[in-house]
């Protein structure tokens, strides 16, 4: 391929035949040309050819030219001012000829344009300088982008017009097609309505429609006014012939017609006209779904359609079975065959009425229609209910039955008619104390008695009635109550659906207007023009429609409150009323049945926490049935209270269940368990005290039961020994037990009425929806963790009080053990059983307390029973009886309790004793005794180590402090001793009370001591 030859200019270029190859050339030789001239502007200024004005050039200056002179002055003057350094211009620069510039005006040939411009002259010689023709480039350039603006404005305004030419062809063609489609329309209406088949023609009607909204005025002339008339005409029979359809429909109850012609009165914009016939056609439906009259039946039953597989015979005895039926209905059945018959017909047909009928508000009728209907039937029949059961009447006679069962228990008026009998009943022989025979006739005496005193009930049965009567009628109401909520549910959630759907359907006609306003805007921006005096008029419609669709939107469909809310509210108030009555009725017969225990009152406990040994703490504890009926009865009424689903009554229910447990039960159970303290008091109850038998116990063996066991006594004492019996020690355990049960109640009722709590919050999460309702029905029944609390605290009351009863015996205890209070060494006691603690004559080495011990005294007190061992034994036979009856919890607070009590005599008894250091190592192996008894007997794993067994007992702690002091080898560590266990928290004697332990240690001087004690103060 032949090289192409370079042009000089760019208008050559573009007259070559091949004008692009020649444009590249032509900017490959400028751009060349270019770096050759930077290379030569660079290598020239780095160098220094000429100095500074009047230096080193003179003899060069007369060689030079004028024009060279005024070019170095111009330079020199740059650079550096007057007198400063410049720099010399390239010499291809220097040397370039200077073009000319002529500014006269140069004309072309006729096809071409005047230019005005500066054009550059060349001499001969400088036609081929580099400079020139760059020059020249960039004028050629200048012209070049002159020619192709100007061109591209041409291009650009033949493109407009194209644009608007395409548009208006556009625009052609829908007005065709509409115009054609409307045609088409046309005459598939009219062959439709021909033919009847109106389905079609409605459909042909709504295209047609749908196609005149958005047809412009040259659609309409160009289908042509016939087919217009036409379409006028079509439309104008076909609603007149659907309407008339749509009424005999309705009059003839014909739902499959109805729902061939409900949707396409919506084709016809017949929604307002649909909506009105539907609400006749749904209001003579429900009326009859949920007529309650009794229809006869026909007695020729030939003219009567015969049912398929059936004879006459048997319609006519299906027929009066219904007749019988409903004759015999009751109110919670009416009630659900008026709900029934409104929920049915909602759920078949809201939903085509909210497709068909929604523009009209036709669902938002139909859902307001069904309430008025089933509102209006449902408040008669509860009117006439709450009527006819005289239930304001019955409400305030249970109020009233209600304060007085709360007065006979909490007022205390029951426990002082029946404390005479209480041990009788509580050992099981009541009637034997009170003048029956044998043990069948005491059990047959007993129910005897349970049941006359139930009789006595405060006027519950005469003044409300019998407790099955009462249950079965709360039973009936919250049947009534359940279903009406069922139905107030029901009835708002498809209000609220309703709602939804309106919403729906306003957005999606906002989004249409919108849609429509952008489409006009838009043609406004094509023709060129802005939004004219109408498409202004439509844009405010459109904003207005808005606010009209936002204001719809607020419409409630169903009031926030009901005559048929009302009704029930009512009902509810009277229902908690008396479902508290029956609770407390209910209560008061499991108080009258263990009150007049037998062995059917009595069951083993079962908690978590019970011991699994045979001997251990809580092996052989028992509760009475008294906790588990009320229990039982709180339960069954509060949750019958929450199958109704209203939340007001449900709350109510649960306040009624906080406020029994934690005051009536209460108060019953804590006056039981100080019934259980007086039976156990040693001495006067079941326990044996300082003389022998115990006078609970004794009192059994001076009935008739126990007539044979009064000579055997009376020898035994003549004798001085106590000679027990298999019935007396039976009898006697068997009190034993249910006197501990009282207190075992306590602590089951706090562990139930904690899973209580729990099964309550799980119906409510699995049967209310989530609200502020609920929420607060939530909030009700938290209320039991209170009642727990409550139950814990009366717990712990109790059992501080059994201790405190026992207390007394303990003192005794462990002062016969250490020798005062008139012990000896050869003294003898007998258990609760009458069994001889001390055989008589026997001779026990150490009895009594005394640490100033030598070698001898020390070696015989390691090889024999000291006073440690029979006190802790003495003890053992005082709380092993309880410890095993008791659940582990009142175990264990029951032997640290008693702990407590011993290790504070005991310490009182130190203090009186002198101190050997083999005596010190002897307190030290007591103490560690009493530890290893205590921890033996303790079932909670917590306070099985010496840490936490002596913070539960400070007491036994203190114990434990004095023996570690009175073992230091020299007084130098006293310090080093109560610094370490006060760092560890282990420490609280006080330095007098060191320094009075101290000096009892015979080889401790007493000066010492005290310079010890002092040197410390300071």
């Amino acid at each position: 391929m032949p090289p192409i030859a370079i042009p000089s200019n760019l208008v050559d270029s573009l007259g070559c035949k091949s004008p692009h190859d020649a444009l590249l050339a032509l900017a490959n030789e400028s751009e060349s040309m270019a770096l050759k001239l930077a290379e030569e502007l660079a290598a020239s200024m780095s160098a220094r050819k000429y100095s500074a004005a009047g230096g080193h050039n003179n003899n060069n200056s007369g060689r030079r030219g004028k024009r060279e002179d005024t070019e170095i002055s111009s330079s020199s003057m740059g650079v550096g001012g007057g007198g400063g350094q410049y720099i010399p211009l390239p010499r291809s620069l220097r040397d370039a000829p200077r073009p000319t510039r002529n500014t006269s005006s140069q004309k072309g040939n006729s096809n071409s344009n005047i230019i005005t411009d500066e054009t550059i002259t060349n001499s001969s010689s400088s036609a081929t300088h580099a400079l020139t023709h760059a020059t020249l480039a960039s004028e050629s350039i200048l012209s070049s982008l002159s020619k192709i603006a100007s061109g591209g404005s041409a291009a650009s305004s033949e493109m407009r017009q194209l644009e608007s030419h395409r548009q208006r062809l556009d625009e052609e063609a829908i007005n065709i097609d509409h115009a054609l489609r409307i045609r088409e329309g046309c005459q598939r209406g009219g062959d439709s309505l021909m033919g009847r088949r109106y389905g079609d023609a409605a459909r042909a009607v709504s295209d047609v429609n749908a196609i005149l909204k958005e047809c412009t005025m040259d659609a309409l002339q160009l289908a042509g006014e016939e087919a217009l008339e036409a379409h006028s005409k079509t439309k104008e029979v076909t609603k007149r012939a659907i309407g008339e359809r749509y009424e005999s429909a309705v009059a003839n109850g014909d739902v499959v017609q109805l729902s061939e012609l409900t949707p396409l009165l919506r084709m016809l914009d017949m929604t307002e006209l649909g909506v009105r016939l539907y609400l006749q056609f749904s209001q003579s439906v429900l009326t009859k779904e949920m007529s309650l009259d009794v229809e006869e039946v026909p007695v020729d039953m030939t003219h009567v359609e015969r049912a398929e597989g059936m004879s006459r015979a048997a319609m006519r005895r299906r027929a009066e079975e219904e007749q019988q039926l409903r004759r015999n209905m009751s109110v919670p059945m009416k009630l659900a065959r008026i709900y029934n018959a409104a929920v049915t017909h909602l759920r078949h047909h809201l939903p085509m009425v909210a497709y068909a009928l929604g523009e009209a508000d036709g669902d938002a009728a139909l859902v307001q229609l069904v309430h008025v209907e089933a509102e209006k039937r449902a408040v008669d029949i509860l009117r006439e209910y709450m009527s006819e059961k005289q239930l304001n009447l019955t409400v305030r006679r249970a109020d009233g039955v209600g304060r007085k069962i709360e007065d006979r228990y909490i007022g205390g008026e029951f426990s002082a008619r029946d404390d005479e009998i209480n041990i009788a009943n509580v050992l099981g022989f009541a009637g034997d104390a009170l003048g029956g025979g044998g043990s069948g006739g005491g059990t047959i005496d007993v129910v005897t008695k349970r049941l006359a005193a139930q009789k006595d009930d405060c006027g519950f049965q005469i003044e409300v009635g019998n407790l099955a009567d009462v249950d079965a009628a709360l039973e009936e109401w919250a049947l009534i109550m359940q279903h009406t909520e069922s139905y107030e549910r029901f009835i708002r959630h498809a209000a609220n659906e309703v709602i939804k759907a309106r919403k729906m359907r306003r957005e999606q006609q906002l989004e249409e207007k919108n849609r429509l306003k952008e489409l006009e805007e838009a043609k406004s921006r094509v023709h060129g023009s802005e939004m004219t005096g109408s498409g202004r008029q439509s844009s405010e419609k459109i904003n207005a429609g808005d606010v009209e669709g936002v204001q719809q939107e607020k419409v409630e469909i169903l009031p926030p409150h009901t005559a048929l809310n009302e009704v029930a509210a009512e009902i509810g108030g009277s229902y908690s009323a008396l479902e508290r009555c029956l609770l407390l009725a209910g209560m008061q017969r499991a108080f009258i049945h263990a009150n007049y225990p037998d062995d059917s009152t009595f069951s083993p406990v079962v908690l978590d926490a019970s011991s699994n040994s045979l001997y251990g703490a809580g092996s052989r504890a028992f509760q009475t049935n008294l906790v588990e009926e009320c229990l039982f009865a709180a339960r069954r009424s509060t949750l019958r209270a929450f199958a109704t689903g209203h939340t007001g009554t449900a709350s109510a229910a649960a306040n009624v269940c906080v406020d029994v447990l934690g005051r009536l039960l209460l108060d019953v159970l804590i006056r039981r368990a100080e019934l259980g303290v007086s039976l156990l008091k040693p001495g006067e109850g079941l326990l044996d005290g300082q003389s022998g038998l115990g006078q609970a116990a004794l009192s059994f063996a001076k009935s008739k039961a126990g007539k044979g066991l009064r000579g055997v006594h009376g020898a035994g004492a003549r004798t001085g020994h106590r000679v027990g019996n298999d019935e007396l020690r039976n009898q006697t355990l068997l009190g034993l037990a249910r006197a501990a049960a009282n207190f075992n109640d306590l602590e089951v009722v706090a562990d139930y009425t904690k899973r209580l709590e729990g099964n309550f919050l799980k119906e409510i999460d699995s049967g209310y929806p989530r609200g502020h309702d609920t929420e607060q029905l939530r909030m009700c029944v938290k209320g039991l963790g209170g009642v727990v609390e409550s139950f814990a605290q009366a717990s712990g009351r109790s059992i501080e009080q059994l201790i405190s009863t026992l207390l007394p015996q303990v003192r005794q205890i462990v002062g016969d053990a250490v020798g005062q209070d008139g012990g000896g060494a050869s003294a003898t006691a007998s258990n609760f059983l009458g069994s001889p603690v001390l055989a008589g004559g026997a001779t026990i080495a150490p009895t009594v307390l005394n640490y100033e011990l030598d070698g001898q005294a020390f070696e015989l007190s390691q090889i024999s029973e000291g006073f440690v061992v029979r006190m802790c034994s003495r003890l053992d036979e005082l709380i092993n009886p309880l410890r095993v009856h008791l659940v582990p919890k009142l175990s264990d607070d029951l032997l640290v309790g008693i702990l407590s009590g011993m290790s504070k005599r005991l310490e009182a008894a130190i203090r009186k004793s002198k101190f050997t250091p083999l005596g010190a190592i002897s307190l030290d192996s007591d103490v560690r005794y009493i530890m290893n008894f205590a921890k033996d007997r303790i079932d909670s794993p917590q306070l099985k180590s010496n840490v936490t067994l002596c913070k539960a007992c400070p007491p036994l702690s203190r114990l434990n402090q004095i023996a570690l002091l009175m073992n230091v080898d020299d007084l130098e560590d006293v310090l080093d001793l109560i610094t370490v266990s006060k760092r560890k928290g282990v420490w609280d004697l006080k330095l007098d009370d060191a320094k009075t332990l101290l000096s009892l240690r015979v080889d401790f001087e007493g000066d010492k001591v005290n310079d010890l004690l002092q040197m410390d103060d300071e």
